[in-house]
């Protein structure tokens, strides 16, 4: 008799168990239906400190599925010959070697002096590619973007850090929401997009000013020549109306208030490389 007894309740009490443990897990996945790699499951899957990203690599959750972005501005990987790019020469050089990859990295010197297509090429080597316009925006969203009263761990967009460019992740203020360090300021960002004669897929392209209004995917849709807007952080938007102009995004390390996360820079031709284009890569 006692032995049913004890055996009801060992059973009621797994029972309760079980069920303790799927709300949990239930609840979780409500908390976590947007980055399933940090819910309960998705870490058992992944491992603890695992996600579905590559190592230097954060997710960014989208309508899509959500992709990863390079955790860091991409610098010359360690089969590199020249770690410190200071040509367009040197890119090509670094290019051409078998064993030579971009990596993210902290504490490294981007990798400067690279063209769009040169870009576009540098990720493929590492098996990723060149972010759209609406990935990096999205990966880029949720970093500080102040327009005054720039220190040390904020984004370099005033030469303040103590080189320019600095290393990646000087900034620790300088993070998105999905942990993406620099989207702001210390080097342009080269993405996948261009536009030609001030056309922007059905768009046009509006006129070089201060940002005022944006689409969805983080596109400008409207600008105020005189007026800065602090609704989009007094942000601002360069364009040449003429022939094909490759996109940079995020601003460099002397930009000040006119660099942030919906600064774009459309003036420059894709095969541009200077010392203030770098990039990151997607997968």
């Amino acid at each position: 008799m006692k032995k049913k007894f004890f055996s009801k309740i060992l059973v009621s009490l797994i029972i309760g168990i079980i069920a303790v443990i799927l709300v949990t897990i239930g609840i979780d996945a409500a908390d976590n239906y947007d980055n399933f790699s940090g819910s309960i499951i998705g870490r058992v899957l992944y491992g603890e400190d695992e996600g579905p990203c590559p190592d230097g690599m954060v997710f960014v959750p989208s309508d899509k599925g959500g992709f990863c972005i390079d955790k860091y501005e991409n610098s010359p990987g360690d089969g590199c010959s020249v770690k410190n790019v200071s040509s367009q020469n040197e890119t090509r050089d670094n290019i051409d070697k078998a064993d030579c990859e971009p990596v993210s990295r902290a504490e490294a010197s981007p990798w400067r002096f690279i063209s769009q297509s040169q870009a576009i090429a540098a990720c493929a080597k590492a098996g990723k590619r060149l972010p759209t316009g609406e990935e990096w925006y999205l990966a880029s969203l949720g970093t500080p973007d102040p327009d005054r009263d720039w220190g040390p761990d904020d984004c370099q967009v005033n030469a303040n850090w103590p080189d320019q460019p600095g290393l990646s992740g000087s900034g620790k203020n300088c993070v998105s929401a999905a942990g993406a360090y620099d989207m702001v300021g210390n080097v342009w960002e080269w993405v996948k997009e261009e536009i030609r004669d001030g056309q922007y897929g059905d768009l046009s392209a509006p006129l070089n000013g201060y940002i005022s209004s944006i689409d969805i995917h983080g596109m400008p849709l409207a600008t105020d020549t005189q007026v800065a807007d602090p609704n989009f952080n007094e942000d601002y938007f360069w364009v040449k109306n003429t022939d094909i102009r490759g996109m940079m995004r995020g601003g460099y390390w002397e930009n000040k208030s006119d660099a942030g996360l919906y600064s774009v820079y459309l003036v420059s031709p894709p095969d541009f490389a200077g010392t203030g284009a770098g990039f990151r890569c997607v997968k």
